[in-house]
C-alpha cells in the first residue's frame, strides 16, 4: 500500500521531471551554448533528487510505507538539490581549479562524498546491488590498493584526492558516460516516451502480427518484429521484455510453445532489441563518444550484425515450430489489416529520424526534430493528438526512464575515474596480455567471460564503460579494429542479459511465463548461440561491420548467412525433415566453417551442408 505523503510527493515529481525536459531541450536542443560540466552536474542533480520522490527505499507490498522513510527521502531528494546548488554556486572555482596543486576544501570533501553516496543508493533501488558492489569494489581499490602485492599495487590515493577526482573534476561522477546520459540519450528516451505515450508504438506489435499471421508458430515471430522495433526505442531488455512480453507470450504458449521456450524468445527478442540500428538503446551513443567517432558510423558497423542476430534467431524458431507443427496466429488475434494500414502513417516520426541522421545533423537535434514531428503526425487523429496534460505526462514517462540510466552512468563514472587515477585500467592490460601471451582467442573468450561477469544484474550500458575501458586498448593492443573491439564488447555485454547465473531479461520472461526462471535462461543460450559467437568472426573480419570492399563485404555477408541456416538447423536438429545427431554435427560444423572468414572455410561449409540438405530432400521424398 502507498503512503499517503508519498501519494503527495507526485506533483512534485510531475514538476521537477517539467522542468527537466525544459532544461534539456534548452541546453541540449540547440537553443543555448552551456557549460558542458554545469549542464551534467544539474542533469545528475535533478535526477537523483526525481530518483528519491519516485523509489521507495524498499517495497512495501503488504503494508503502508513507514512516514519516516518517506521523510528520509525527502531530506535526501532535497540534498541531491543541494549538491547541484553548491557546484554551481562555486563554478568558478571549480571549473578553474588545478588538480592535486589546489587544496580540497571541507565543504568540497562534505558534497562530493554526497553525491557519491547518494548515487550509489538510487543505483542500489533502481539497478540493484551487483552495480553499487563494482562501484565499492572500485573505491576500495583506490584507497587501499596501495597495500596490495604484485602487479595491481598502485602509489595510492588519499580520500580527499579521491573524492576530488570524483566529483570536481570531469573524470568522475561527470565523466562521459553521464555526458551521454545528459544528452544524446535523453534526447532519445524523450522521442521513446512520445511515441508509448501517444500510442504510436502499439503500430509495431500490429504490424508485426499482420505480417506474420500465417506463419507457422507465428506469435513467435511476432516476438522477433516487434521487440526488434520496440526495443531500439527503449533501450532496456527487462523492460522491453515487459513491454511485448505480455502480449507475445500468452500467444506463444497458446499455440503450443513450452512456457520456457515462450519465455526465452521474448528475453532474446528484447535483448536484440539494443543492437538493432537506428537508435541501439543507450550503450550505442557511449560507444561513439568513446570512440571519438559519429553516430552513424556505430549504427552502420551494428546493422549487419544485428540482422544476423535476428534472422538467427527466427530460424532457430522457424525450425522448432515446423517440427512441433505448431500453430498460427489465433484468428481473432490478428488486427484487422485496414486498421493497422490506416496507422501507418506512425512511422513518420521514425522515417524522419533516421533520414535527418544520415543527413548529418547532430544526434541531440535529429531526436528533439523528431519529437516535433509526433507532434504535428499526432494532429490528425484525436487519440494521438498532444496537448499540455499528454505532454506532462511524456515529461514525466521520460524521466522515470532516465532515472536508472542516468544514476548508473554516474556510478560507471565511479569506476572510470578510479582507473584513470590508479592507473589500474593499464595495470589490468599489462596483466592479462601476459596471462593470455598473444594468444587472440584466448584473450576474447576471457572478455566475453568478463562481460558477462561484469554485466550480472547491472544494465547495458555501464556494463559495457566498465569493460571497454579495460579492454579495448588490449584488444587493440593485439591488432583488432578498434570499431571491432568496441563491438565484441558491447555485443556480450548486451547478452549478459541472457546468461546464466543472473540473466535480467530471461528471468523477466520466465515470470510473464510462469516458467523456471534458469530453465528458461538456458533456453534463451540455446536460442541466441549463435549471437554469441558471430562478434568472435567479426573481430576476424571486420566485413561484417561493412568495413572494407564491396565485393568482400556481400562475399562475407552470403557466407554469414547460408552459415546460420547450418547452424540453427543443426542446433534444432530440423532442415527438410528431422536431423540425427551425425546430421546435425555435419550441419553445426558446416555453419562454423561458412562465418569463419575464408574461401577454403567457405567452399568446405558450403559442401557439407549442400550433402545433407540433399540428403534430407532425398529422404523426404
Amino acid at each position: 500500500m502507498e503512503n499517503r505523503l508519498r501519494a503527495a510527493l507526485k506533483p512534485i515529481f510531475t514538476v521537477l521531471a517539467v522542468v527537466l525536459a525544459l532544461f534539456q531541450i534548452y541546453t541540449t536542443g540547440g537553443f543555448a551554448v552551456f557549460d558542458s560540466t554545469l549542464q551534467k552536474v544539474a542533469h545528475l542533480a535533478l535526477i537523483l533528487s526525481l530518483a528519491f520522490l519516485w523509489m521507495p527505499i524498499k517495497s512495501f507490498k503488504k503494508s503502508t510505507e513507514p512516514t519516516i522513510l518517506v521523510l528520509m527521502d525527502i531530506a535526501l531528494s532535497c540534498a541531491a538539490i543541494a549538491v547541484g546548488v553548491y557546484f554551481f554556486s562555486n563554478a568558478g572555482v571549480i571549473l578553474e581549479r588545478v588538480p592535486f596543486v589546489d587544496p580540497v576544501t571541507d565543504m568540497d570533501l562534505l558534497f562530493g562524498t554526497l553525491a557519491v553516496v547518494l548515487t550509489l543508493e538510487i543505483v542500489r533501488r533502481t539497478a540493484g546491488l551487483p552495480m553499487v558492489l563494482v562501484a565499492l569494489m572500485f573505491i576500495c581499490y583506490a584507497l587501499f590498493g596501495k597495500d596490495l602485492p604484485g602487479p595491481l599495487r598502485h602509489n595510492g590515493v588519499t580520500y580527499p584526492d579521491l573524492i576530488a577526482h570524483l566529483f570536481l573534476g570531469s573524470d568522475g561522477l561527470f565523466s562521459t558516460p553521464l555526458a551521454s546520459a545528459s544528452t544524446m540519450i535523453y534526447a532519445f528516451v524523450l522521442f521513446g516516451a512520445f511515441l508509448e505515450c501517444t500510442g504510436m508504438s502499439s503500430l509495431f506489435i500490429d504490424l508485426s502480427c499482420l505480417l506474420t499471421k500465417k506463419a507457422k508458430g507465428g506469435p513467435a515471430k511476432v516476438a522477433i518484429f516487434a521487440s526488434a522495433l520496440f526495443g531500439s526505442i527503449s533501450g532496456s531488455a527487462a523492460a522491453n521484455v515487459y513491454g511485448t512480453g505480455i502480449f507475445t507470450i500468452p500467444l506463444m504458449k497458446r499455440v503450443g510453445y513450452s512456457p520456457s521456450f515462450s519465455g526465452a524468445v521474448e528475453a532474446c527478442a528484447s535483448t536484440g532489441g539494443q543492437l538493432m540500428p537506428p537508435i541501439m538503446g543507450a550503450a550505442a551513443f557511449i560507444m561513439a563518444d568513446l570512440m571519438g567517432c559519429g553516430y552513424l558510423a556505430v549504427i552502420k558497423a551494428a546493422l549487419l550484425p544485428s540482422i544476423l542476430y535476428y534472422a538467427s534467431l527466427w530460424l532457430m524458431i522457424h525450425f522448432e515450430a515446423v517440427k512441433k507443427n505448431l500453430g498460427t496466429i489465433p484468428a481473432e488475434q490478428v488486427p484487422d489489416k485496414k486498421f493497422v494500414l490506416s496507422r501507418l502513417y506512425y512511422v513518420i516520426p521514425l522515417v524522419f529520424l533516421v533520414v535527418i541522421l544520415v543527413s548529418g545533423r547532430s544526434v541531440n537535434f535529429s531526436a528533439f526534430s523528431a519529437c516535433i514531428v509526433v507532434i504535428i503526425v499526432g494532429l490528425f487523429k484525436a487519440s494521438t493528438r498532444i496537448g499540455t496534460n499528454m505532454l506532462v505526462k511524456i515529461a514525466s514517462s521520460a524521466a522515470r526512464s532516465m532515472l536508472m540510466i542516468t544514476s548508473c552512468c554516474a556510478c560507471a563514472g565511479i569506476v572510470v575515474g578510479v582507473m584513470g587515477l590508479t592507473g589500474g585500467g593499464f595495470k589490468f592490460i599489462n596483466l592479462i596480455t601476459t596471462f593470455v601471451d598473444g594468444n587472440l582467442l584466448l584473450l576474447l573468450i576471457m572478455l566475453m567471460l568478463t562481460c558477462f561477469i561484469v554485466g550480472m544484474g547491472v544494465p547495458t550500458a555501464p556494463a559495457y564503460i566498465i569493460v571497454s575501458v579495460l579492454a579495448v586498448p588490449a584488444l587493440v593492443k593485439m591488432g583488432v579494429d578498434p570499431m571491432a573491439a568496441n563491438m565484441f564488447l558491447l555485443y556480450h555485454a548486451v547478452l549478459s542479459a541472457i546468461t546464466p547465473p543472473v540473466c535480467i531479461a530471461a528471468f523477466a520472461g520466465a515470470a510473464i511465463a510462469e516458467a523456471p526462471a534458469m530453465k528458461t535462461g538456458f533456453q534463451a543460450v540455446k536460442l541466441g548461440f549463435i549471437a554469441f559467437i558471430v562478434p568472435f568472426f567479426f573481430v576476424y573480419e571486420p566485413a561484417l561491420l561493412l568495413q572494407g570492399d564491396v565485393l568482400i563485404v556481400m562475399q562475407a555477408a552470403l557466407s554469414a548467412a547460408v552459415g546460420l541456416i547450418a547452424l540453427a538447423s543443426g542446433l534444432q536438429g530440423y532442415l527438410v525433415t528431422n536431423a540425427p545427431i551425425w546430421q546435425r554435427i555435419i550441419l553445426v560444423a558446416s555453419g562454423l566453417c561458412l562465418i569463419i572468414p575464408g574461401t577454403m572455410t567457405d567452399l568446405g561449409g558450403m559442401g557439407g551442408f549442400a550433402a545433407i540438405f540433399l540428403l534430407q530432400k532425398a529422404m523426404k521424398r
